[in-house]
């Protein structure tokens, strides 16, 4: 320390040169040789500017390379998109290091130090800087460690950390020939192949070159016994950083006659905990399963419920608040109050509820509406008569609704379709209906991985359309007054409840089941979720359940899912004819109306068939040639549902086609049929089922007492009438179903005489045939068996007479069927 020292307070006072030596002379009378020997060593390493100019000016040109680490951030994929937001710009980086950025000033710098260029290296996340200096070549090792500590030392001085990275930027001397590439999908990694054109370097060796770049995780040589070529070795890196550096300095050096080539090698990562879960299926399937679950009722199932109140209550809906409201009756509805309706207006189809006919009807249902919740309310009526418009124009104040339409979901592509408008309509969000297929397909190669049917992963639509009605069931719980729901609660303790409820019967929630168990799907799952959750939202008194269907068979279906309540039901029917005529007379202005009243009264008080007929007159169509184009396709309609289309069809009918003759033969000429007398007729037998089989297939309509008995049999809707008697007009069809009829009664009679027969046979075996006496006394015939015997005999006359008749009625329908002539 004293030396250095001395030398800079010397080289401090004089520039010149003439004065080292006497100044080198001066120290060297009280050194020993070898500490001579070290004096001017260190005074060759310790030169001045000058000094080192002068002596560089004899030397040579020489050339080397900086490596740059942690300029860019590490390129580690293609979705790397870190490198959007850095530039790369050659000549600013060569400003930058010109300017004294990076590198100290050339001024600084010893043996005429010159900047000749940058290479940026974005993917590699650094830059090669080149430069020159003057040196004598056998002094340029010695020369370019000094340039590397000054450089070295300058950037730790100042620190440089940039934006994306906590190190600080770091550079190498290159020592080999680094192989600068732009290969798209090489990127870099901490594991270095590093392969040997040459005989084999030791692990010591290895380290010795690589381990200034960074901390070495182990070091690897391929095994002597392999014949893998090249030979290579495997350097694994604790950060990726390192073995950047690394390959771009190493890569090309020549170590004891062999060349290091090094290529990054990509780790095949392993994880403890995933191999255990992959090597174990039984135990994380449903693990994975349940976390699933948990995750969907923490998060989703609460904003689920949210979405579903907001629906029921109209929370988002700008039309039902308040103000608004109040802004509309206030501006817009007081200067629509004189406007009359257009001529195209259908609204008065729709606005049932001003029917005389209808008041009733109305009235009960809103007074079921303000009561609470106890039983099922069901609106009946056949397709067309204006239940849903009705049930719309009630619930129109209420203000927590919700209004699902089965005919809208039921007509659905697939089954993920199927619940997705389900969960639309009742405001079920999130809804990720393509899990049910992927949770499917999960399932099934779990199930072929681990050898089980099934590890509880699969969701159903079945399970799908649960979890929607239970949250539907939660929403409405939360929004239904208190009051009931905790009367409910504490029904079995008289003393705390109360005897009169105090609610708005407005905020009671309404649920509308519109076209529940239509007739095409009555054995859908859809069916039996919707009944479950109305007699769970009844039974605890949360909310109203109205369900609106044209098939009467929902009574039976209902009493399964509320088998101890009676529900409250209203039946809607057709127009009479006068306001038929007026509903067609306000929507049909032709001057040309002639049979108008007569095509009308034919027609009936069905709202789709009169819209149909409207339509056709406004078109052009006379009032009788609409209703015979109407009657057509009726006749078209009843023949295939009552018939079927061919033999094939007919077997998977429920009744037979001389069963629905019969009803469709006394409806052709009168309004009604009586109920009991189709029903105990000899081709119904006391049995009934056909003609509920037939009702349910919208053939036709059975009226009902107050007491709830079935009372007389009317056509499906009106129009029906007038298909019917042309049918009926039609002489071979005719023929044909009453040969079918007369045979199938003269087979009832025979079997009937069969069976007289075969009981006066076995009462003749009870006489001896010898003398004739009783088989079972000494006397003759007893008077009971006499009286049994006249009787069977006087049964057997009348059937026979019968049969005879039938017989002879056959063989006259079978003539006309053979000429097609007409019945006589």
């Amino acid at each position: 320390m004293f030396r250095v020292l001395q030398f800079q307070t010397i080289f401090s006072h004089s520039d010149s040169c003439t004065r080292i030596p006497f100044l080198y002379l001066s120290r060297t009378s009280i050194l020993s040789p070898l500490k001579r020997k070290r004096v001017f060593t260190r005074h060759k390493f310790f030169t001045s500017e000058t000094a080192s100019e002068t002596a560089s000016e004899t030397g040579s040109v020489e050339s080397g390379r900086f490596y740059y680490d942690n300029v860019y951030p590490l390129k580690i994929g293609s979705f790397d998109v870190r490198h959007f937001l850095v530039r790369s710009n050659r000549e600013r980086l060569e400003g930058k290091m010109k300017a004294g950025k990076w590198i100290p000033a050339e001024s600084e710098m010893p043996y005429n130090f010159k900047i000749k260029g940058v290479e940026p290296r974005k993917k590699e996340g650094g830059m090669f800087v080149n430069f020159v200096f003057r040196v004598d070549p056998a002094q340029k090792k010695k020369a370019l460690e000094e340039i590397s500590q000054q450089v070295q030392t300058f950037l730790k001085d100042k620190s440089i950390v940039p934006w994306f990275n906590v190190r600080p930027t770091k550079a190498y001397l290159v020592k080999g020939e680094p192989f600068i590439e732009d290969l798209a999908y090489r990127y870099p990694a901490s594991r270095l192949r590093v392969e040997f054109q040459g005989p084999d370097i030791s692990i010591e060796t290895l380290y010795n070159y690589f381990r200034p770049y960074g901390l070495i995780r182990d070091i690897s040589l391929l095994p002597a016994s392999s014949k893998d070529l090249p030979r290579y070795a495997m350097i694994q890196y604790s950060k990726m950083r390192s073995a950047t550096s690394a390959k771009n300095c190493i890569h090309g050096i020549t170590v004891n006659g062999t060349r290091l080539n090094i290529v990054y090698d990509m780790p095949l990562k392993t994880n403890m905990v995933y191999n255990w879960m992959a090597s174990h299926p039984r135990i994380t399937v449903p693990l994975i399963a349940a976390a699933v679950a948990g995750i969907t009722y923490t998060i989703f199932d609460p904003i689920r419920v949210f979405f579903i109140t907001s629906k029921a209550t109209q929370r988002f809906n700008i039309q039902e608040n308040r103000l608004y409201k109040w802004l509309r009756k206030e501006t817009i509805d007081r200067l629509m109050a004189f406007r009359e309706k257009s001529e195209d207006d259908d609204e008065s189809f729709d606005d049932l509820s001003t029917w005389k006919e209808r008041e009733q009807e109305e009235s009960k249902l809103r007074n079921w509406l303000n009561e609470p919740p106890e039983t099922f309310i069901v609106l009946l009526g056949p397709n067309g008569s204006g239940k849903s418009s009705l049930i719309n124009k009630i619930i129109q104040e209420k203000r927590n609704k919700i209004f699902i339409k089965c005919d809208v979901i039921l007509n659905s592509r697939d089954e993920n379709e199927l619940v997705y408008k389900l969960a639309r309509q009742v405001g079920y969000f999130p809804v990720f209906t393509l899990l049910v297929s992927l949770s499917n397909l999960v399932d099934g190669l779990a199930s072929a991985t681990i050898g089980q049917k099934t590890v509880g992963f699969s969701s159903t639509t079945d399970t799908e359309i649960k979890k929607i009605l239970d949250a539907l069931a939660i929403a409405l719980h939360d929004i239904a007054p208190a009051s009931l729901t905790k009367y409910h609660k504490k029904s079995h303790d008289y003393l705390e409840a109360s005897m009169v409820e105090s609610y708005n019967p407005a905020d009671i929630p309404i649920i509308v089941i519109d076209a529940y168990m239509t007739k095409d799907k009555e054995s859908h799952e859809l069916w039996d979720h919707l009944a479950k959750l109305a007699a769970l939202l009844v039974e605890n008194r949360v909310a109203h359940v109205v369900f609106v269907s044209s098939n009467v068979g929902i009574i039976k279906h209902l009493s399964r899912a509320l088998p101890n309540k009676t529900f409250n039901y209203a039946v809607l029917s057709d127009a009479p004819h006068r306001r038929a005529i007026s509903l067609v007379k306000r929507h049909v202005h032709n001057e040309n109306l002639e049979g108008l009243e007569e095509a009308v009264g034919a027609l009936g008080g069905r709202l789709t068939d009169l819209r149909l007929f409207i339509n056709k007159i406004r078109s052009g169509q006379k009032p009788n040639d609409a209703l015979q184009e109407l009657v057509a396709k009726a006749i078209i309609d009843v023949r295939k549902l009552a018939f079927g289309d061919d033999n094939e069809d007919a077997k998977t009918i429920p009744w037979s086609g001389i069963q629905f003759w019969k009803i469709m033969k006394e409806l052709s000429n009168e309004e009604f049929l009586s109920y009991d007398s189709a029903k105990f007729s000899p081709i119904f037998n006391g049995d009934d089922t056909s003609i509920r089989a037939m009702e349910q297939a919208e053939l036709i309509s059975i009226t009902q007492l107050p007491n709830g008995r079935p009372n007389n049999i009317k056509p499906g809707k009106p129009l029906y009438q007038a298909a019917f008697a042309e049918i009926i007009s039609d002489g071979l069809f005719a023929a044909t179903m009453e040969l079918q009829t007369a045979e199938y009664l003269l087979s009832l009679e025979n079997s009937k005489i069969k069976k007289y027969e075969d009981e006066l046979e076995k009462l003749g075996s009870l006489f001896v045939k010898t003398d004739g006496k009783w088989l079972f006394g000494s006397g003759h015939v007893p008077e009971t068996v006499e009286h049994r015997v006249k009787f069977l005999l006087s049964l057997l006359k009348k059937r026979h007479v019968r049969a005879e008749e039938y017989q002879k009625r056959i063989e006259e329908l079978k003539k006309v069927v053979a000429t097609g002539g007409l019945i006589k």
